[in-house]
């Protein structure tokens, strides 16, 4: 066992037998059902409370990463809207990097994602159409000017949701729920995607489990032990 397999295996020994078995329990059908296969990207989004209902609704589709662009406007929780759902996620967020784009497109490349903007005006695949073969990192921009020529210089595709009324687009929240919903359930349908491995369960295991105690930090301590970081 490697090192950091160990550390993580030692917090999870010490941490599990304070967590009642329903928690436990959760734990295991939520692992069952994420998906990596999926990703968001919140680039910018001005208003916090928006980013925190996409992670809402990435949780509940079954979305474990949410990859954030923070140049200009920087997310703060908003729990009376995400109800806590970023407690559960994955967020990679670049906020000491000197360019916080070039930070987020090089880990979706080293991850084998497709990068695909959502925008109303470029034409390209639908939720239905898009192929999702490989990984797909969906792009969602700010509320006013969408997505940035930065970014929309770097991705691979675009897709857009039908529209059928005079409006031209949805908001930020509804646009990533109908793109990740439909995506989501053709991955599953579709079997392209065999969820997490064993090891990636067990890191989510301790990192839901350590927020789901109180004074964990503290605990961990009385052993000798800390939250080893994930590389």
């Amino acid at each position: 066992m490697s090192e950091l397999k160990n550390k993580i295996q030692q917090c999870i020994d010490v941490l599990t037998p304070i967590l009642t078995e329903s928690r436990l329990a959760k734990f295991e059908h939520v692992l069952s059902n994420r998906t990596r296969h999926v990703a968001m990207v919140l680039e910018d989004v001005y208003q916090s409370r928006n980013a925190s209902a996409v992670m809402r609704s990435a949780d509940g589709m079954g979305i474990q990463d949410i990859y954030m662009v923070e140049s200009y406007n920087t997310w703060s929780k908003n729990r009376s809207v995400s109800k806590g759902a970023s407690s559960w996620l994955t967020l990679h967020r670049h906020l000491d990097s000197e360019d916080p784009h070039a930070a987020c497109l090089a880990k979706l490349r080293a991850g084998g994602y497709r990068i695909v903007a959502t925008s109303p005006h470029e034409g390209g695949f639908t939720p239905d159409t898009l192929p999702i073969d490989k990984p797909v990192a969906i792009v969602m921009g700010t509320e006013f000017k969408g997505i940035s020529d930065k970014m929309m210089a770097e991705v691979d595709d675009f897709v857009e949701i039908p529209m059928y009324g005079f409006s031209e687009s949805f908001n930020i929240s509804v646009a990533s729920a109908v793109v990740m919903n439909r995506v989501c359930t053709r991955v599953r349908e579709e079997g392209v995607a065999a969820g997490l491995s064993e090891d990636e369960k067990q890191y989510l295991r301790l990192q839901w489990g350590f927020r789901s105690v109180k004074f964990a930090d503290e605990i961990l301590k009385r052993y000798g032990l800390e939250m080893p970081i994930e590389k």
